[in-house]
């Protein structure tokens, strides 16, 4: 096999895209990515990373451009690691992510399936949430914040961000304008020393903005707070205090220190949510997926179950669309489930909806244990076992149950493998998986695939001007008998 030696200078046509973005050269059989290269493209590039079976490469010059290249729009693009296909057409983009979801379902998956084209909605200034890490520029003694150069932890200072909007380069200048003229030290990793580690920011109807510190104290915070409320009104501002050496952003937990918490407007109902609190970033294509979700579910009679459900703006969605359903839905993060069910109150679904604060793995073996309880021993069991469509107690078992359809839109990890099999094992009827990764979807739904037929696979542009993807799937059980591992 032909390989390539670190500082090599390849010549070659990009044949395709990465996964990821990147443009390929083959030199034979072997594999050179290369960032911000465009397929049918001539290239030069300078290698910089090399294995047995793939280098990655530096782009050098382009001999020959593709029709589908065209000038970014950010001046931190190529520099910033947060886009990563500014440099060709929207339309070339949603090529790219089309081809990625398909080739995932086919190589991962073992699945060929029909793909159905990208939905586009926005193109830029669509993200309502940022987080930023702290930097520091020794030459001149300047606090910044930006954004990671890709797979590594040196921050390029940033004044804005084009897929954020002006909000965000009025945080920016907010921030660092107090961090600086207060000569408030940034978090070093090798040291452990330095109290500002991280900003993060949401903006809905009103800015919510947590700190993330290395310290129980952050001085001068009364007058970022003021600075803060100038320019935004109705701001709140929070604490987390991270004392780890980890890539984990936010401490256990936030605390309130300035403002009050609001409900925003979420498209359909109005809620609040808290720092920590899962909500997807695009507000737009947030709703379109859920819309779509809830017309996959609108003529099915039975029960829901909801796993990874955040702060609850889809259950509260399908609870009323679905007036007859009942509906248990599994988040890990407890503000977000206390979120979810101030939201079912206000609505008045609490009585048929049971917001459940817990890991999805764990909440599953609970069940799992429950169901081999006898019946003396069944009354108990915590209520959300009980009520649980995966749960067939001993009285269950004498009386028919209703079909149950499933919700998953899991972490970009996937579904662990136990939850999968749990479902089958438990005849669950229907399931909609929302996923931000094709890979782990793929994997899923091959696991998933030897007792459902994939019905649709639709792709949202969640992420614009990068490869990331958002895809909802839609399964039908389709009556393959798999022998019980578990006595559901």
């Amino acid at each position: 096999m032909l390989t390539v030696a670190v500082g090599d200078v390849i010549e070659g046509e990009v044949c395709d895209f990465a996964s990821e973005g990147e443009g390929i050269v083959k030199i034979g059989s072997y594999a050179v990515f290369v960032p911000f290269a465009v397929k049918g493209e001539i290239i030069r590039a300078r290698v910089r990373y090399a294995k047995k079976d793939y280098a990655f490469a530096d782009l050098i010059e382009v001999e020959k451009p593709s029709a589908d290249r065209i000038k970014p729009k950010c001046t931190y693009f190529g520099t910033c690691g947060g886009c990563d296909l500014q440099h060709v057409t929207r339309e070339c983009q949603l090529k790219i992510k089309k081809a990625n979801v398909e080739n995932a379902l086919k190589k991962t998956g073992g699945l060929d399936v029909e793909v159905a084209d990208v939905v586009r909605l926005n193109d830029w200034e669509y993200r309502n949430k940022i987080a930023l890490p702290f930097g520091y520029k020794r030459k001149t003694g300047r606090v910044t914040l930006g954004f990671y150069e890709k797979r590594t932890h040196s921050v390029v200072p940033m004044k804005w961000c084009a897929l954020h909007g002006e909000w965000a380069a009025k945080l920016i200048q907010i921030v660092t304008d107090w961090a600086n003229f207060n000569h408030i030290s940034v978090y070093d990793e090798t040291s452990g020393q330095g109290i500002l580690r991280h900003v993060v920011a949401r903006n809905l109807d009103t800015l919510s903005v947590t700190l993330v510190v290395n310290s129980d104290r952050v001085p001068k915070l009364a007058e970022l707070c003021q600075n803060l409320e100038k320019e935004f009104s109705g701001v709140c501002v929070y604490i987390s205090e991270n004392r780890k050496n980890t890539n984990v952003i936010f401490g256990k937990s936030v605390k309130l220190v300035y403002g009050k918490e609001k409900k925003q407007n979420l498209g359909t109902f109005d809620a609040v949510v808290s720092p920590m609190s899962f909500l997807q970033v695009n507000n737009d294509v947030r709703d379109a997926i859920y819309d779509e979700v809830c017309k996959e579910l609108a003529n099915f009679d039975g029960d829901i179950l909801e796993f990874y459900s955040g702060v609850g703006l889809l259950t509260a969605q399908i609870a009323t669309r679905l007036k007859e359903a009942n509906i248990t839905s599994v988040e890990i993060e407890p503000s977000a489930v206390d979120n979810a069910n101030a939201l079912m109150k206000s609505l008045g679904l609490d009585k048929r909806v049971k917001c459940v604060c817990g890991d999805v793995l764990e909440y599953v073996k609970s069940i799992e244990k429950g169901s081999e309880q006898t019946k003396s021993q069944d009354e108990d069991l915590p209520d959300e076992i009980k009520s649980s469509p995966f749960y067939l107690g001993e009285s269950e078992k004498k009386t028919a149950r209703k079909p149950v359809a499933l919700v998953l839109d899991p972490p970009r990890k996937g579904c662990d493998k136990s939850v999968l099999d749990c479902a089958i094992e438990a005849e669950i009827e229907k399931i909609v998986y929302v996923s931000c990764n094709p890979q782990t979807l793929a994997r899923d739904l091959k696991i998933l695939s030897q007792s459902y037929d994939v019905e649709r696979v639709t792709p949202f542009d969640m992420f614009p001007q990068t490869s990331n993807v958002e895809v909802m799937c839609v399964m039908q059980r389709n009556g393959v008998v798999v022998k019980n591992k578990r006595n559901l």
